[in-house]
């Protein structure tokens, strides 16, 4: 067995500066012709241009545009709201670094950062009157940041942001497609109604990079996943399962960063918002917070509920309970999968299947509490007792 290097990507300005799309299209056409040749790679690539071009455009023309997905590219994005990186988020080719809205200060409208710092404030204030000299709080100043966490759900899910996203040659211009598509829609959704005019001028942004050549397109009529108008589906557990449940655009912002499963949202007509539980019980408090958040409502801020559906098969699930079922993971994150999993095991256990014994099996492990109670070996373990037995209110 040998292995040969054909691609490599670079961060290299003059290289990114000489940058050819073309280079990306004879990629294409280079590995296109490994399904043909008995050649081997230098072989390829030293046969006639006029082959390798009639390659590129038969394979475009025959909707073949696997070829053009061996050349990755990475853009950074500024000024994109962070819907819109939602929508790219969703999408399961791609690698992101997106500017975290937990641990960094976004730039908001003026009024939301007012409230943004007064909650900071207050919740730091609670976080620390509640779990006082917690040494896992105390490290790399923890009490301050999920402060931050939970003020974020004050900001409007389409604040600014920025994000390194990397994706092959093919998805970029699949992308676009999707773009142009959503710019273009008939729609009374809300939120698709909010992202037109920067669909747009994400369209015209990913153009006047050079990347897109107009004729490798999506011939299967796909779009951007995210926004449903409808995702009531019965609720399903098996070796797949199928869940919904209520969740801010914060935590979907989260879980859906799992690329493994699948997820989209319904937005609704009425208005709910999450209460960050440190707060809940306090009555003053509580009314405080939904006064705020209802006030920059016409905003759309990260607290609002949406309806989700979320579907993949137990193993990713798995996966996904590795990730999220500890300390270090946004609450509302946390305890919804915590809550997915108990009705996951509460239909095995009821429906009395033998062939979903494994399946059951596997799960069981992870209903002792954290990740860290299943057997899973953390490489910086908490030591925080409320993360651990998952009853924790921060």
């Amino acid at each position: 067995m040998e292995a040969k290097i054909t691609g490599v990507t670079t961060t290299d300005p003059e290289k990114i500066q000489n940058f050819d799309v073309n280079d990306l299209e004879y990629q294409g056409g280079y590995n296109a012709n490994i399904c043909y040749t008995k050649k081997d790679w230098d072989d390829i690539l030293t046969e006639p241009k006029e082959s390798t071009e009639a390659r590129i455009l038969g394979n475009k023309g025959n909707n073949h545009h696997s070829v053009f997905g061996h050349g990755y590219i990475s853009l950074y994005l500024t000024g994109i709201p962070k819907l819109l990186a939602m929508e790219l988020n969703n999408e399961h080719e791609y690698n992101t670094s997106e500017k975290s809205a937990r641990y960094t200060k976004m730039a908001p409208t003026e009024k939301e950062l007012l409230l943004y710092d007064k909650w900071t404030m207050l919740l730091e204030k609670e976080i620390r009157a509640t779990y006082p000299e917690v040494p896992f709080l105390m490290e790399r100043n923890r009490y301050h940041k999920l402060a931050m966490e939970n003020a974020r759900y004050m900001i409007s899910v389409m604040t600014p942001t920025k994000m390194a996203y990397t994706t092959s040659f093919r998805q970029w211009n699949y992308i676009y497609d999707f773009a142009r598509t959503a710019a273009k829609e008939e729609t009374t959704n809300p939120l698709k109604l909010r992202l037109k005019p920067f669909m747009e001028e994400f369209a015209d942004t990913l153009q006047k990079t050079g990347i897109i050549t107009g004729d490798i397109k999506d011939y299967r009529n796909r779009a951007f996943s995210l926004i449903v108008d409808d995702n009531d589906y019965p609720e399903y557990f098996g070796r797949i399962y199928s869940v919904n449940y209520l969740a801010t655009l914060a935590e979907l912002a989260q879980q859906h960063r799992h690329r493994s499963l699948y997820y989209n949202m319904k937005f609704l007509s009425d208005e709910k918002y999450f209460i960050p539980p440190i707060i809940k019980g306090n009555q003053e408090l509580e009314k405080e917070w939904m006064e705020d958040i209802a006030s920059v409502g016409d905003l759309i801020p990260q607290g609002r509920l949406v309806q989700v559906n979320e579907s993949g098969n137990y193993e990713y699930f798995i996966m996904k309970l590795q990730e999220r079922l500890c300390s270090c993971a946004q609450l509302e994150t946390c305890m919804q999968n915590k809550e997915t999993l108990d009705k996951y095991v509460g239909a095995l256990q009821a429906s009395n299947d033998p062939r979903l014994n494994k399946v059951l099996d596997a799960l069981m492990p992870y209903t002792k509490g954290a990740r860290c109670m299943s057997g899973y070996v953390c490489k910086e373990p908490c030591g925080f007792k409320e993360g651990i037995t998952l009853t924790r209110k921060i």
